[in-house]
Protein backbone atom coordinates (compact mmCIF):
# COMPACT_ATOMS: atom_id res chain seq x y z
CA UNK A 1 0.00 0.00 0.00
CA UNK A 2 1.35 3.40 -1.01
CA UNK A 3 2.35 5.52 1.97
CA UNK A 4 0.50 8.85 2.11
CA UNK A 5 2.67 11.94 1.89
CA UNK A 6 2.02 14.82 4.27
CA UNK A 7 3.20 18.42 4.17
CA UNK A 8 3.49 20.68 7.23
CA UNK A 9 0.90 23.22 8.27
CA UNK A 10 1.81 26.79 7.46
CA UNK A 11 4.22 28.28 9.97
CA UNK A 12 2.29 29.73 12.90
CA UNK A 13 -0.67 27.34 12.80
CA UNK A 14 -1.13 24.69 15.46
CA UNK A 15 -4.10 22.31 15.60
CA UNK A 16 -6.23 23.06 18.68
CA UNK A 17 -5.99 20.79 21.71
CA UNK A 18 -9.02 19.10 23.27
CA UNK A 19 -8.98 21.80 25.94
CA UNK A 20 -9.02 24.52 23.26
CA UNK A 21 -11.93 22.80 21.52
CA UNK A 22 -13.92 22.68 24.75
CA UNK A 23 -13.15 26.33 25.40
CA UNK A 24 -14.29 27.19 21.84
CA UNK A 25 -17.58 25.33 22.38
CA UNK A 26 -18.29 26.93 25.76
CA UNK A 27 -20.51 25.64 28.52
CA UNK A 28 -23.24 23.32 27.17
CA UNK A 29 -24.20 21.31 30.24
CA UNK A 30 -25.34 17.76 29.47
CA UNK A 31 -26.42 18.42 25.87
CA UNK A 32 -25.32 15.23 24.08
CA UNK A 33 -25.51 16.67 20.58
CA UNK A 34 -22.34 18.65 21.38
CA UNK A 35 -20.43 15.53 22.41
CA UNK A 36 -17.09 15.19 20.56
CA UNK A 37 -17.56 11.45 19.93
CA UNK A 38 -17.19 10.38 16.28
CA UNK A 39 -15.94 13.80 15.16
CA UNK A 40 -12.63 13.64 13.35
CA UNK A 41 -9.91 16.18 14.02
CA UNK A 42 -8.81 18.34 11.10
CA UNK A 43 -6.69 16.25 8.72
CA UNK A 44 -3.02 16.71 8.02
CA UNK A 45 -2.16 18.55 4.82
CA UNK A 46 -1.36 16.38 1.80
CA UNK A 47 -0.60 19.23 -0.60
CA UNK A 48 1.18 22.55 -0.31
CA UNK A 49 -2.01 24.01 -1.79
CA UNK A 50 -4.18 22.79 1.10
CA UNK A 51 -5.81 25.60 3.04
CA UNK A 52 -3.90 25.15 6.30
CA UNK A 53 -0.62 24.74 4.43
CA UNK A 54 -1.12 28.33 3.22
CA UNK A 55 -3.11 30.26 5.83
CA UNK A 56 -2.87 30.72 9.59
CA UNK A 57 -6.42 30.33 10.90
CA UNK A 58 -6.94 31.33 14.52
CA UNK A 59 -10.38 29.78 14.82
CA UNK A 60 -13.59 31.42 15.98
CA UNK A 61 -15.01 30.42 19.34
CA UNK A 62 -18.73 30.42 20.07
CA UNK A 63 -18.16 33.37 22.39
CA UNK A 64 -16.41 35.36 19.69
CA UNK A 65 -19.15 34.49 17.20
CA UNK A 66 -21.87 35.86 19.45
CA UNK A 67 -19.89 38.92 20.52
CA UNK A 68 -18.79 39.99 17.02
CA UNK A 69 -21.75 38.90 14.88
CA UNK A 70 -23.86 41.87 13.67
CA UNK A 71 -26.94 39.63 13.29
CA UNK A 72 -27.21 39.63 17.11
CA UNK A 73 -27.18 43.44 17.30
CA UNK A 74 -30.13 45.27 18.85
CA UNK A 75 -29.83 47.77 15.98
CA UNK A 76 -30.99 47.07 12.45
CA UNK A 77 -28.18 46.43 10.00
CA UNK A 78 -27.29 49.22 7.61
CA UNK A 79 -29.35 49.38 4.38
CA UNK A 80 -31.92 46.86 5.66
CA UNK A 81 -35.43 48.06 4.79
CA UNK A 82 -37.46 45.27 6.33
CA UNK A 83 -39.28 44.87 9.62
CA UNK A 84 -36.92 44.69 12.60
CA UNK A 85 -37.65 43.51 16.15
CA UNK A 86 -34.81 44.69 18.40
CA UNK A 87 -35.89 42.41 21.26
CA UNK A 88 -35.61 39.28 19.10
CA UNK A 89 -33.09 36.67 20.25
CA UNK A 90 -32.46 35.00 16.89
CA UNK A 91 -32.06 36.15 13.31
CA UNK A 92 -35.56 34.86 12.50
CA UNK A 93 -37.07 36.81 15.40
CA UNK A 94 -35.15 40.00 14.64
CA UNK A 95 -35.99 39.89 10.91
CA UNK A 96 -39.31 37.97 10.75
CA UNK A 97 -39.78 38.68 7.03
CA UNK A 98 -36.15 37.89 6.19
CA UNK A 99 -35.07 35.36 3.58
CA UNK A 100 -31.79 34.21 2.10
CA UNK A 101 -31.86 34.61 -1.68
CA UNK A 102 -30.29 32.57 -4.47
CA UNK A 103 -29.68 34.42 -7.73
CA UNK A 104 -28.95 32.19 -10.76
CA UNK A 105 -26.82 33.88 -13.44
CA UNK A 106 -27.57 31.95 -16.61
CA UNK A 107 -28.94 28.40 -16.70
CA UNK A 108 -27.34 26.35 -13.92
CA UNK A 109 -28.57 22.98 -15.16
CA UNK A 110 -29.62 22.29 -11.56
CA UNK A 111 -32.93 22.12 -9.73
CA UNK A 112 -32.32 25.39 -7.87
CA UNK A 113 -35.62 25.11 -5.99
CA UNK A 114 -34.37 21.84 -4.46
CA UNK A 115 -31.09 23.53 -3.55
CA UNK A 116 -33.08 26.27 -1.82
CA UNK A 117 -35.29 23.78 0.04
CA UNK A 118 -32.30 21.77 1.22
CA UNK A 119 -30.20 24.77 2.24
CA UNK A 120 -33.15 26.34 4.04
CA UNK A 121 -33.62 23.20 6.11
CA UNK A 122 -29.90 22.94 6.80
CA UNK A 123 -29.54 26.54 7.95
CA UNK A 124 -32.90 26.96 9.64
CA UNK A 125 -33.64 30.11 7.61
CA UNK A 126 -35.97 30.23 4.58
CA UNK A 127 -34.44 30.51 1.12
CA UNK A 128 -36.02 31.94 -2.00
CA UNK A 129 -34.88 31.69 -5.63
CA UNK A 130 -34.86 34.91 -7.64
CA UNK A 131 -35.59 34.88 -11.40
CA UNK A 132 -32.60 33.76 -13.45
CA UNK A 133 -30.47 36.56 -14.96
CA UNK A 134 -30.42 36.10 -18.73
CA UNK A 135 -26.97 36.43 -20.29
CA UNK A 136 -25.47 36.46 -23.79
CA UNK A 137 -22.65 37.62 -26.05
CA UNK A 138 -22.81 40.26 -28.81
CA UNK A 139 -19.64 40.90 -30.81
CA UNK A 140 -17.44 39.49 -28.05
CA UNK A 141 -19.19 41.62 -25.43
CA UNK A 142 -21.03 39.89 -22.59
CA UNK A 143 -24.38 41.25 -21.49
CA UNK A 144 -26.87 40.59 -18.69
CA UNK A 145 -30.50 41.58 -18.58
CA UNK A 146 -32.10 43.87 -16.02
CA UNK A 147 -35.77 43.68 -16.80
CA UNK A 148 -36.08 44.11 -20.59
CA UNK A 149 -32.79 45.96 -20.98
CA UNK A 150 -29.43 44.48 -21.87
CA UNK A 151 -26.46 45.76 -19.89
CA UNK A 152 -22.89 45.03 -20.99
CA UNK A 153 -20.56 43.98 -18.18
CA UNK A 154 -16.83 43.50 -17.88
CA UNK A 155 -15.77 40.08 -19.17
CA UNK A 156 -13.27 38.36 -21.44
CA UNK A 157 -14.31 36.37 -24.48
CA UNK A 158 -12.11 33.86 -26.33
CA UNK A 159 -12.19 33.10 -30.06
CA UNK A 160 -13.91 29.77 -29.35
CA UNK A 161 -16.83 31.60 -27.69
CA UNK A 162 -15.89 30.73 -24.10
CA UNK A 163 -16.10 33.66 -21.71
CA UNK A 164 -15.44 34.56 -18.11
CA UNK A 165 -17.20 37.31 -16.16
CA UNK A 166 -15.21 39.74 -14.07
CA UNK A 167 -16.03 38.99 -10.44
CA UNK A 168 -16.30 42.66 -9.42
CA UNK A 169 -18.84 43.22 -12.22
CA UNK A 170 -20.74 40.10 -11.13
CA UNK A 171 -20.89 41.35 -7.52
CA UNK A 172 -22.28 44.67 -8.76
CA UNK A 173 -25.17 42.75 -10.33
CA UNK A 174 -25.73 40.86 -7.08
CA UNK A 175 -25.69 44.13 -5.13
CA UNK A 176 -28.33 45.57 -7.47
CA UNK A 177 -30.64 42.64 -6.73
CA UNK A 178 -29.98 42.93 -2.99
CA UNK A 179 -31.13 46.56 -3.17
CA UNK A 180 -34.22 45.60 -5.20
CA UNK A 181 -35.24 43.06 -2.56
CA UNK A 182 -34.24 45.09 0.50
CA UNK A 183 -37.68 44.75 2.14
CA UNK A 184 -37.05 41.04 2.79
CA UNK A 185 -33.53 39.95 1.72
CA UNK A 186 -31.04 38.98 4.42
CA UNK A 187 -28.38 38.26 1.82
CA UNK A 188 -28.06 37.33 -1.86
CA UNK A 189 -25.74 34.63 -3.15
CA UNK A 190 -25.41 34.25 -6.92
CA UNK A 191 -24.58 30.92 -8.55
CA UNK A 192 -23.48 30.56 -12.15
CA UNK A 193 -22.10 28.02 -14.60
CA UNK A 194 -19.98 30.74 -16.16
CA UNK A 195 -16.43 31.06 -14.97
CA UNK A 196 -15.20 34.10 -13.09
CA UNK A 197 -11.93 36.02 -13.00
CA UNK A 198 -10.53 39.03 -11.18
CA UNK A 199 -7.17 39.88 -12.80
CA UNK A 200 -5.95 39.22 -16.32
CA UNK A 201 -3.41 36.72 -14.98
CA UNK A 202 -6.11 34.58 -13.32
CA UNK A 203 -6.84 31.15 -14.71
CA UNK A 204 -10.15 31.36 -12.89
CA UNK A 205 -11.61 32.53 -9.58
CA UNK A 206 -14.05 30.20 -7.81
CA UNK A 207 -16.01 33.09 -6.32
CA UNK A 208 -16.08 35.80 -3.70
CA UNK A 209 -18.21 36.74 -0.70
CA UNK A 210 -18.56 40.18 0.84
CA UNK A 211 -19.97 39.59 4.30
CA UNK A 212 -20.30 43.27 5.19
CA UNK A 213 -22.39 43.85 2.05
CA UNK A 214 -24.32 40.56 2.42
CA UNK A 215 -23.57 39.43 -1.16
CA UNK A 216 -21.61 36.65 -2.83
CA UNK A 217 -21.11 35.04 -6.25
CA UNK A 218 -19.69 31.60 -7.07
CA UNK A 219 -19.21 29.47 -10.16
CA UNK A 220 -20.20 25.78 -10.12
CA UNK A 221 -18.80 24.90 -13.56
CA UNK A 222 -15.77 23.06 -12.18
CA UNK A 223 -18.02 20.83 -10.09
CA UNK A 224 -18.86 18.88 -13.26
CA UNK A 225 -16.86 15.60 -13.11
CA UNK A 226 -17.18 15.14 -16.88
CA UNK A 227 -15.21 18.27 -17.75
CA UNK A 228 -11.43 18.64 -17.88
CA UNK A 229 -9.86 22.09 -17.60
CA UNK A 230 -6.55 23.28 -18.95
CA UNK A 231 -3.95 24.24 -16.36
CA UNK A 232 -2.58 26.86 -18.76
CA UNK A 233 -5.40 28.44 -20.79
CA UNK A 234 -8.66 29.52 -19.16
CA UNK A 235 -10.66 29.03 -22.34
CA UNK A 236 -9.67 25.38 -22.93
CA UNK A 237 -12.31 23.00 -21.59
CA UNK A 238 -13.02 19.52 -22.89
CA UNK A 239 -14.97 16.38 -21.99
CA UNK A 240 -13.17 13.61 -20.09
CA UNK A 241 -12.38 10.45 -22.04
CA UNK A 242 -14.48 8.19 -19.79
CA UNK A 243 -17.46 10.27 -18.66
CA UNK A 244 -19.66 9.45 -15.71
CA UNK A 245 -23.33 8.78 -16.46
CA UNK A 246 -25.48 11.92 -16.55
CA UNK A 247 -27.49 10.75 -13.55
CA UNK A 248 -24.39 10.23 -11.40
CA UNK A 249 -22.77 13.45 -12.62
CA UNK A 250 -25.91 15.49 -11.92
CA UNK A 251 -26.12 14.01 -8.40
CA UNK A 252 -22.48 14.88 -7.72
CA UNK A 253 -22.85 18.43 -9.07
CA UNK A 254 -25.93 18.92 -6.87
CA UNK A 255 -24.14 17.69 -3.73
CA UNK A 256 -21.08 19.83 -4.40
CA UNK A 257 -23.22 22.89 -5.13
CA UNK A 258 -25.25 22.32 -1.96
CA UNK A 259 -22.12 22.17 0.18
CA UNK A 260 -20.84 25.35 -1.47
CA UNK A 261 -24.16 27.14 -0.88
CA UNK A 262 -24.25 26.11 2.79
CA UNK A 263 -20.59 26.98 3.44
CA UNK A 264 -20.66 30.40 1.78
CA UNK A 265 -24.04 31.39 3.22
CA UNK A 266 -22.76 30.54 6.67
CA UNK A 267 -19.89 32.94 6.05
CA UNK A 268 -22.50 35.62 5.26
CA UNK A 269 -24.17 34.71 8.56
CA UNK A 270 -20.96 35.40 10.45
CA UNK A 271 -19.26 31.99 10.77
CA UNK A 272 -15.51 31.90 10.12
CA UNK A 273 -13.56 28.89 8.90
CA UNK A 274 -13.51 25.99 11.35
CA UNK A 275 -10.24 24.53 12.67
CA UNK A 276 -11.65 22.36 15.45
CA UNK A 277 -12.88 19.26 13.60
CA UNK A 278 -13.63 18.02 10.11
CA UNK A 279 -16.57 20.27 9.28
CA UNK A 280 -18.45 21.82 6.39
CA UNK A 281 -16.89 25.13 7.48
CA UNK A 282 -13.29 23.99 6.97
CA UNK A 283 -11.34 26.14 4.52
CA UNK A 284 -10.28 24.63 1.19
CA UNK A 285 -7.40 25.69 -1.01
CA UNK A 286 -8.36 23.70 -4.11
CA UNK A 287 -11.19 21.59 -5.51
CA UNK A 288 -9.86 18.19 -4.39
CA UNK A 289 -9.69 19.43 -0.80
CA UNK A 290 -13.18 20.91 -1.13
CA UNK A 291 -14.61 17.64 -2.46
CA UNK A 292 -13.29 15.48 0.39
CA UNK A 293 -14.62 17.71 3.17
CA UNK A 294 -17.81 16.61 4.96
CA UNK A 295 -21.31 18.03 4.77
CA UNK A 296 -21.67 17.92 8.56
CA UNK A 297 -21.36 20.65 11.19
CA UNK A 298 -18.93 20.09 14.06
CA UNK A 299 -20.13 20.76 17.64
CA UNK A 300 -18.66 24.28 17.68
CA UNK A 301 -20.32 25.37 14.42
CA UNK A 302 -23.54 23.55 15.31
CA UNK A 303 -23.79 25.59 18.51
CA UNK A 304 -23.23 28.80 16.56
CA UNK A 305 -26.16 28.00 14.26
CA UNK A 306 -28.26 26.95 17.27
CA UNK A 307 -27.64 30.37 18.84
CA UNK A 308 -28.40 32.16 15.59
CA UNK A 309 -31.64 30.34 14.73
CA UNK A 310 -32.63 28.35 17.86
CA UNK A 311 -33.68 25.30 15.84
CA UNK A 312 -34.40 22.08 17.73
CA UNK A 313 -31.29 19.98 17.04
CA UNK A 314 -33.03 16.60 17.19
CA UNK A 315 -35.80 17.72 14.82
CA UNK A 316 -33.18 19.30 12.59
CA UNK A 317 -31.22 16.06 12.30
CA UNK A 318 -34.43 14.11 11.63
CA UNK A 319 -35.34 16.43 8.75
CA UNK A 320 -31.83 16.11 7.36
CA UNK A 321 -32.13 12.31 7.37
CA UNK A 322 -35.25 12.64 5.20
CA UNK A 323 -33.62 15.07 2.77
CA UNK A 324 -30.35 13.17 2.52
CA UNK A 325 -32.37 10.01 1.85
CA UNK A 326 -34.33 11.67 -0.95
CA UNK A 327 -31.11 12.51 -2.76
CA UNK A 328 -29.36 9.21 -2.12
CA UNK A 329 -26.70 10.75 0.13
CA UNK A 330 -26.16 7.49 2.03
CA UNK A 331 -22.99 8.45 3.91
CA UNK A 332 -24.69 11.56 5.28
CA UNK A 333 -27.78 9.55 6.29
CA UNK A 334 -25.61 7.11 8.27
CA UNK A 335 -23.64 9.91 9.92
CA UNK A 336 -26.78 11.75 11.10
CA UNK A 337 -28.44 8.55 12.32
CA UNK A 338 -25.32 7.79 14.34
CA UNK A 339 -25.54 11.25 15.96
CA UNK A 340 -29.19 10.63 16.84
CA UNK A 341 -28.33 7.22 18.31
CA UNK A 342 -25.48 8.72 20.34
CA UNK A 343 -27.71 11.47 21.73
CA UNK A 344 -30.32 8.85 22.66
CA UNK A 345 -27.66 6.95 24.62
CA UNK A 346 -27.71 3.91 22.33
CA UNK A 347 -24.04 4.07 21.32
Amino acid sequence: QKQQHFVPYVRGFKPPTIAAKREALGEVGQEKFYDFTNYQTIPKCTSENDWLAQYVEEGQTVGQFKLENPWFSKRKLKYMKQKFVSSGRTINEKYPDGKLLILPIGNLGLDVSKLAEFAGTYLGIPFEVLPCIETGVDNKRVWVKRGDKKRFIQARVADNGKFQINITAALQEVRYHLEQTAVYSLSVIALTKYELFEDRSDLFVAGMASGNQRIAVFSVLRYDPNLKFSSEFWYEVRKVSKPMSKQKADKLIFERSLKLLVHETMHLLGLDHCIYFECVMNGSGHLEEDFRQPMSLCPVCLRKMKLLTDFDIREWYERLVELYGQFGMTEEVKWVKDRLELAAGNM
